[in-house]
């Protein structure tokens, strides 16, 4: 019995503990230092008022560069396929303009601005030979504006989860009102933990637990500080979507789609309508069944699978 209750004694005194720290904090540090010991370097410079950060490897293997979604980062987003993809493809994680360790001039909120803060890292890197671009829902607009713009530098895109054309601000309003949220803007961006469980609803088909006072840090830590700068991202999008929906892109380069078919914020509907707007082959299209918004997270070694695939495809 002694033991028993030295055991839940301890066991309370390691929550406690973890409850009045940092934890947030504390796993992003553990994870970067991972990065670090498995050569997955950091990389970061200034320019014009701007912190250009990623992490990245060049070790001669196929060049991958993996885009991070809305308010998450590099290192948050791909961190456990980072670790695996590393073995077999040169890594670039860009941190995007204020995300992770990525700050802008706070006057540019748009996606050329992203776009160029892609290039610039990559033109830093030295990267001459075209590269794979995988974007995840925000970082699948930026992929696809970059691949764009820079046909000479994309070898193959990757349209991930990515409201890039035929989603509007009505549907978003529309889930957020039925959800009982005020609006797309605490979705994305929680100001409490209600919200943060709403939110990381839509990321995961079956949501992992998350003690409250996770949940509690992840908001307090992890979701206010950057608001003020991340909701201008989303009010820029907002703001120029006619023009972002009636844009048809040219890419130069073969493009692949990625899609949690339970994706609720980025439905499979308007995967269904990109890939009939520009054609993509069934070969190039990567269904991840019971998956939802982010598959990397929910299963990451059948997105690896996935990835070698289009990898390997001549």
């Amino acid at each position: 019995m002694k033991n028993i209750t030295t055991r839940i004694y301890f066991s309370l005194c390691l929550l406690a503990f973890f409850a009045s720290c940092n934890v947030v904090q504390m796993v992003d540090r553990k994870q970067r230092k991972k990065f670090d010991k498995k050569e997955i370097a950091r990389h970061t410079f200034t320019r014009q008022g701007e912190k250009h950060y990623a992490h990245y490897t060049n070790n001669g293997k196929p060049k991958l560069m993996l885009l991070h979604g809305y308010g998450a980062s590099g290192v948050g987003q791909y961190y456990r396929t980072a670790l695996e993809l590393r073995k077999e493809y040169d890594l670039i994680l860009p941190d995007l303009l204020y995300c992770g360790y990525s700050h802008g001039d706070s006057t540019d909120f748009s996606i050329d601005a992203q776009v160029e803060h892609v290039k610039l890292l990559l033109d830093s890197l030295h990267i001459n030979e075209k590269i794979t671009v995988i974007g995840n829902s925000y970082g699948g607009v930026v992929a696809s504006y970059f691949a764009e713009k820079y046909p000479q530098m994309v070898n193959k895109l990757v349209v991930y989860d990515s409201p890039i054309n035929f989603y509007t601000s009505t549907y978003a309003d529309s889930l957020s009102k039925a959800l009982e949220v005020e609006s797309i803007r605490n979705l994305l961006s929680p100001l409490d933990v209600r919200e943060n469980r709403i939110s990381l609803g839509l990321v995961f088909h079956k949501q992992p637990y998350i003690p409250k006072f996770l949940r509690h840090q992840m908001v307090k830590y992890g979701s206010i500080p950057s608001r003020p700068t991340q909701v201008k991202l989303l009010e820029h999008l907002m703001q120029n979507e006619q023009k972002l929906n009636n844009h048809l892109f040219n890419w130069q380069c073969p493009v692949y789609i990625m899609w949690g078919e339970y994706d609720v914020l980025i439905p499979i509907e308007t995967c269904n309508k990109i890939i009939a707007c520009y054609n993509i082959p069934t070969s190039r299209i990567y269904i991840f069944k019971n998956a939802a918004h982010a598959a990397n997270v929910e299963y990451p070694h059948e997105f690896v699978d996935a990835v070698r695939k289009i990898m390997n495809e001549k």
